[in-house]
């Protein structure tokens, strides 16, 4: 939430030898103030309207408040202090113009600013007895949130600023009675004046010090320039940051110190920066700087006028900060939602394939053919998101689609190979065929007795024209093994998907000793980049 700053708190402890806490409470009361959402009324007697007004102004700092009729919006403006009104003319029993005259006739609410909202009138009368009757605005439906969120950001922080006045000025009163009693305390207590103004000179003193502290404190970078550009102060973050000292800085165009001298055109950027503050012009933007250590950053820079009475501009408070790292992370988060959204419609090309290919393939076992499938490709994709998506080891992706073996896998299912990393593609196609062979071997196959065994292994073949991997499903001591009739969905993903994805050949070897299924690829399609520079 906005907190506005006051200015420097004075405070009458040493003369009055006990009102401190009185003017702390003041400063709490003023601190609860700024911590305060600002209330808005909306009115419109249609929901949808009022819960499209809360989307567009969806804001922590605001607190918005529904009203569906006059009554109840009279009733809000009773109990509660508002920023700004958005009243819907149109409404059933009293329009908008009469309930802004309402309004506007009760001394409590009549400050209250008014936008006028309506889809239906828009002729220049119409316009002219909305404003004749207190409104600051009118809008039509459907209403620019942009323009909305804009005009009610500028009544909101008018509100926030009148409060704090209004504390701020109570804080003042009371700082003035505490003045008052001091006066007269010194009158009587003559004798103990000068005393009290030790106290005093060494409490101005303090607090000086303690804003230089916080002042040379802070990580950002700050700054102190005269209209015309000229640099009173520098803050010890941005001295240290340029390797200089104030001496080597202070009295220099604040464009031609040593901050932007690496930068090729950046002194003229921040010169015109300057010139625009010095013109009462609230200046903010980012400036990609070479710094003096010849590092390329990019900083939050603000140009800020401070005005005297005459609201001419009598300083510049330039500030500045380091925001590298922030725009490094947004350019990184941006380009992982890309990675993501491209990931997610290929598992969703697969999942598609898989229901089209099972439904094809065996329309009355669908649901337990789809769900098996799918729960394979989850075992895969839980590991490569485990992974962050860099690869899989390919033992872990094996015993994951085994899983459900329990005791059989190292006992009648033997697995062997190097230790490799399989890339996210290959994990999710070799993943799926080690699921159809082994859900295979358990109803026909070598799984499906007591006494056969399955031996898993694969390998790395280093030849003069390409690296190749080669992973072998051999089965042995089940049942005798007979060529099938037809070729089901698992046909297809054990051989043509795999070649296809792998640009590889399978060979599927219907013996009657046992299947045997084979797959040579070249390893640039299999592995992972890391397990591809490490060969």
């Amino acid at each position: 939430m906005h907190q506005s700053n006051l200015g420097p708190k004075l405070s009458f402890a040493g003369w009055t030898g006990g009102k401190a806490s009185e003017f702390a409470s003041g400063v709490d009361l003023l601190s609860a103030c700024d911590k305060t959402p600002t209330n808005i009324l909306m009115v419109d007697d249609e929901p949808k309207n009022l819960t499209v007004l809360e989307t567009v102004l969806d804001d922590p700092s605001y607190r918005l408040v529904r009203a569906a009729s006059a009554d109840e919006a009279l009733l809000a403006l009773l109990e509660q202090e508002f920023a700004v009104l958005i009243l819907d003319i149109r409404m059933p029993e009293i329009t908008g113009f009469e309930l802004a005259q309402l309004i506007k006739q009760r001394k409590k609410t009549s400050h209250i600013p008014i936008i006028f909202l309506t889809a239906y009138y828009s002729e220049d009368q119409h316009v002219l007895e909305g404003y004749g009757t207190g409104a600051v605005d009118y809008l039509h439906k459907p209403v620019n949130a942009a323009i909305l969120r804009s005009k009610v950001a500028v009544f909101a922080e008018l509100h926030r600023k009148q409060r704090e006045a209004e504390w701020a000025n109570r804080s003042l009163t009371a700082e003035i009675e505490a003045r008052v009693r001091a006066e007269e305390q010194l009158r009587e207590l003559n004798n103990t004046l000068e005393q009290s103004v030790a106290e005093r000179t060494a409490s101005l003193r303090a607090s000086e010090a303690r804003l230089r502290a916080i002042y040379d404190g802070t990580s950002e970078y700050m700054g102190l320039l005269t209209p015309d550009g000229t640099l009173r102060d520098a803050n010890r973050a941005s001295l240290e940051f340029a390797g200089s000292k104030q001496e080597d800085v202070i009295g220099l165009p604040f464009w031609e110190t040593i901050w932007f001298s690496n930068t090729p055109g950046a002194p003229e950027a921040v010169r015109a920066a300057v010139m625009r503050a010095a013109a009462g012009e609230q200046v903010h933007s980012e400036l990609q700087l070479i710094t003096p250590a010849g590092e390329a950053k990019t900083f939050d820079v603000a140009f800020r006028p401070i005005c005297n009475e005459l609201n001419d501009v009598i300083l510049i408070v330039p500030t500045g900060l380091d925001i590298t790292e922030r725009k490094t992370s947004e350019n990184h988060i941006r380009q992982l939602m890309n990675e993501v959204n491209h990931r997610s419609k290929n598992l969703l090309s697969v999942v598609q394939s898989i229901a089209r290919q099972t439904a094809a393939a065996s329309p009355q076992d669908f649901v337990s053919g789809f769900s098996e499938r799918v729960h394979a490709l989850a075992a895969s994709h839980d590991l490569l998101v485990k992974s962050q998506w860099q690869g899989v080891v390919i033992t872990d992706l094996i015993r994951a689609q085994l899983g459900h073996f329990g005791d059989l896998v190292d006992r009648r299912i033997e697995i062997s190979g190097p230790a490799v990393r399989l890339s996210a593609a290959a994990a999710q196609v070799i993943g799926m065929v080690v699921h159809e062979l082994s859900t295979n071997a358990s109803k026909y196959g070598a799984l499906s007795n007591p006494d056969g065994s399955v031996q898993i292994g694969w390998q790395i073949a280093k030849t003069g024209v390409e690296d190749r991997m080669s992973i072998r499903w051999a089965e042995s001591g089940g049942p005798k093994v007979t060529v099938p009739k037809t070729c089901g969905f698992g046909t297809t993903v054990v051989k043509s998907m795999a070649e296809m994805s792998l640009d590889g050949h399978v060979e599927l070897d219907f013996s009657p000793t046992g299947l045997m299924w084979s797959l040579s690829c070249p390893a640039d399609k299999a592995l992972d980049k890391c397990s591809r520079n490490n060969r």
